[in-house]
């Protein structure tokens, strides 16, 4: 069976062309031919993402199966997406990352909390955003220096009728890691919730250890391991009971690789930090727990892999494909929210897309 569109010349409506495609997509599935539907849904994904720019900030959900073979649930590789510089840009990817602003609707579980969430201007951070907004947190946002992304995602959850605060600078710095505390106390008076998502990433090198410089090791220890530290220390005095601090893993934290063994190893330091610090913070009645992502499609991956690599991203999977990031963001919403979590604390989430963690 194979169903083609004829290439024309004239003018093209590109809305009706991406539904033509999805439609497509969804004959093929009614006759389990999964390889050619994901061809029209890839294809439909990146018209609406190249011709309708406007439409929305970030891409819609609803090309693809959210409710039905897993693998069917986002794009699948080969991708387009350059290489770029770290910390990579959202809005220069090829597709653009799913946040869930077209499937993520809230119910009110974090009506009145106030949200912390580093690195909340792209990737896994951003979605987390959108999603605690939309259950009624007042949102802060810290980032490096990706302005453009950053107030795009502003601008969404201000226009949905939330609070949302952006700081920008490096939380490598100590001093920084204290101001972002201390402007989040002096506008909403306490902390409900920490996300410490923020991590660097550097260049997957060929060479193991021998490839990374002292001063790249000691970047990515002080980004995502020794700021996690600061930022904590700094928030629990402002946390009321019932609080919740989540900190991001990664799968690299038990199956590492060689080129990235410096991001791995902080990965698995943060599984001892989550656990040894819950016991502690229960004494507080805060509670501490960590999601572990799988591959995940976000500026981090474009800023430190080839296109080579980039283009097969997460195709190793068992779902052969790489997670977008409005599936992680219902993990985040359950260890935020009491209503949910309140008996769960000292773990770790694994959202790896069948991968095994231990």
């Amino acid at each position: 069976m194979a169903l083609n569109i004829a290439q024309t010349h004239v003018s093209i409506d590109h809305r009706a062309l991406s539904a033509i495609h999805n439609n497509i997509g969804n004959v093929y599935c009614m006759f389990n031919d999964y390889d050619h539907a994901l061809e029209h849904y890839n294809e439909a994904f990146r018209i609406k993402s190249k011709f309708l720019p406007n439409q929305h900030p970030i891409p819609s959900s609803d090309s693809y199966d959210l409710d039905g073979d897993p693998r069917m649930g986002g794009p699948q590789p080969l991708f387009n997406s350059e290489p770029q510089d770290s910390p990579g840009l959202e809005s220069e990817m090829d597709p653009k990352p799913d946040y869930g602003y077209t499937s993520y609707n809230g119910t009110g579980k974090l009506e009145g909390k106030v949200a912390i969430i580093t690195g909340g201007d792209s990737g896994i951070g951003r979605a987390v955003a959108l999603a605690f907004a939309r259950e009624g947190a007042s949102i802060v946002i810290s980032y490096l220096n990706e302005t453009e992304d950053a107030k795009e995602i502003q601008k969404v959850i201000q226009n949905e009728g939330h609070d949302c605060i952006l700081i920008p600078g490096d939380i490598s710095e100590e001093a920084q890691c204290k101001k972002i505390i201390n402007e989040t106390v002096a506008r909403f008076k306490r902390i409900d919730i920490l996300v410490n998502n923020a991590a660097y990433q550097g260049k997957q090198v060929d060479d193991s250890v021998e490839g990374m410089s002292h001063d790249r090791v000691l970047y990515t220890f002080k980004t995502n391991i020794v700021a996690m530290f600061d930022l904590t220390r700094f928030a629990i005095p402002h946390m009321p009971k019932g609080s919740s601090i989540i900190n991001v893993g990664s799968i690299q934290a038990y199956d590492p690789s060689s080129g990235i063994l410096d991001y791995a190893t902080t990965k698995a330091a943060i599984v001892g930090f989550t656990k040894g610090l819950a016991e502690k913070m229960l004494e507080k009645g805060i509670r501490v727990n960590c999601v572990a992502p799988g591959p995940v499609w976000t500026p981090l991956i474009v800023a430190s892999f080839s296109k080579e690599k980039i283009s097969q991203f997460g195709a190793n999977s068992p779902t052969t494909r790489p997670a977008q990031p409005r599936e992680l963001a219902p993990a985040f919403v359950f260890l935020a929210s009491g209503r949910d979590s309140s008996y769960v604390s000292g773990e770790i989430l694994a959202v790896t897309g069948g991968r095994i963690t231990a």
